[in-house]
Order: C-alpha cells, then sequence, then structure tokens
C-alpha cells in the first residue's frame, strides 16, 4: 500500500493523514484511536507538517487524546498559523477573543480572512 510506504519513510504528510484515520476511522482502523493519532500528529508535526500542527491544536483545544490545555492548543494554532494555515490563525482569534483581547483577536480574524477562511469574516 502507497501510504505505508510514505509513512514507512518519513513523509509527515502521510503521517498525519494517518493520524486521521486513526481519529475518524478509515482504511480499516477503528474511530477514535485518539492516543495514537496524537502519536502520529506529534510525530508529522516534528518532521514538518502544518495539517498535524493544526490537528494537535485541535487535540489540545478539544481534550481529545490529551490532557485539555488550551495554551498548548494555541501554541500548536500559532505554529500552524505562521507557516499560513487560514484557520488556525482564526482559532488564535477566538483564543484572543475568549481571553479578552479584542484587538488582537481582530487582527487574527482580519489576517485569516485575507488569506480566505470565510468564518473569519463573520468576526470582523
Amino acid at each position: 500500500m502507497l501510504a505505508r510506504q510514505r509513512v514507512k519513510k518519513k513523509d509527515p504528510e502521510a503521517i498525519s493523514n494517518l493520524g486521521m484515520k486513526y481519529c475518524f476511522g478509515g482504511l480499516g482502523l477503528p474511530k477514535d484511536m485518539l492516543i495514537k493519532a496524537v502519536e502520529l500528529w506529534e510525530e508529522a508535526a516534528e518532521l514538518g507538517s502544518i495539517d498535524a500542527l493544526f490537528n494537535l491544536g485541535h487535540a489540545y483545544y478539544s481534550g481529545k487524546g490529551v490532557e485539555q490545555d488550551e495554551t498548548k492548543s494555541a501554541e500548536f494554532f500559532k505554529k500552524a498559523a505562521m507557516q499560513g494555515q487560514a484557520e488556525s490563525r482564526h482559532n488564535l482569534g477566538s483564543h484572543e477573543g475568549r481571553k479578552g483581547n479584542h484587538d488582537r483577536a481582530l487582527r487574527h480574524f482580519l489576517i485569516s480572512a485575507k488569506m480566505g477562511y470565510e468564518d473569519s469574516v463573520e468576526h470582523t
């Protein structure tokens, strides 16, 4: 199978995608294997996967597969946003808004909207 070959060769996107299969099911894998998904996303993030950083941000925000930690969540979203991931930038805006930093939240939403993330338009 091509996906397994790519994972063995340490392809960060293939590893991140395999994490998604463990999270949501697929490739014959059971769904909700969140701890395994997080392990794969951590590996993929270390190898440079922006999607894995985004997925780790969600995992820490929701507490699925890891202990909930909004600060760690924001750190992962920030790393992904700095590499151009628009939804992560949007999530940083939400994080800043919850903290009461409305000016910073607005800046994140504006950047995300300019990047094409439509949900951010509703916040600006």
